[in-house]
């Protein structure tokens, strides 16, 4: 192996080494994250986890007893739907701090990305590599 291509190895180990440890952090800050959304009305508090998870509800009076149960079912689904909301987007940020740019961040969060054509575009973006064929490559 050449002295320029090992040096371009160890420094893609390095860069990669350098991605995990931000990505670890990142899941880290994430375990202990709270999102907290107030309704509306202002009557409840919604607070969901990093992955959207509803860990609390408070109520912030006893206005919703007198609430028809159609209303305040609403306000909680509502209310719910929007701390996930902004968990979600709290989430993508985060990563996108520490992800390539051209990643579909809120795709792959959503489960939407096409992994393989994720993988497939990657491998057409390695240069030509004496000796390894093109089938390797993608």
């Amino acid at each position: 192996m050449s002295g320029s291509w090992h040096d371009e190895i160890d420094r893609a180990y390095t860069e990669l080494e350098e991605s995990q440890q931000a990505i670890a952090r990142v899941q880290h800050d994430m375990a202990d994250r709270r999102i907290t959304v107030r309704s509306r009305n202002r009557a409840l508090s919604v607070v969901v986890d990093a992955q959207g998870e509803v860990v609390d509800i408070t109520f912030h009076s006893r206005g919703y007893r007198s609430m028809p149960p159609r209303e305040l079912g609403e306000l909680l689904v509502e209310t719910i739907a929007e701390a996930r909301r902004q968990a979600v987007a709290e989430v993508a940020s985060m990563f996108s701090a520490v992800l390539p740019e051209s990643l579909p961040i809120m795709d792959m969060i959503n489960g939407t990305a096409d992994i393989d054509e994720m993988i497939s575009q990657a491998m057409r973006q390695v240069p030509d590599l004496p000796g390894v064929p093109d089938a390797e490559r993608g």
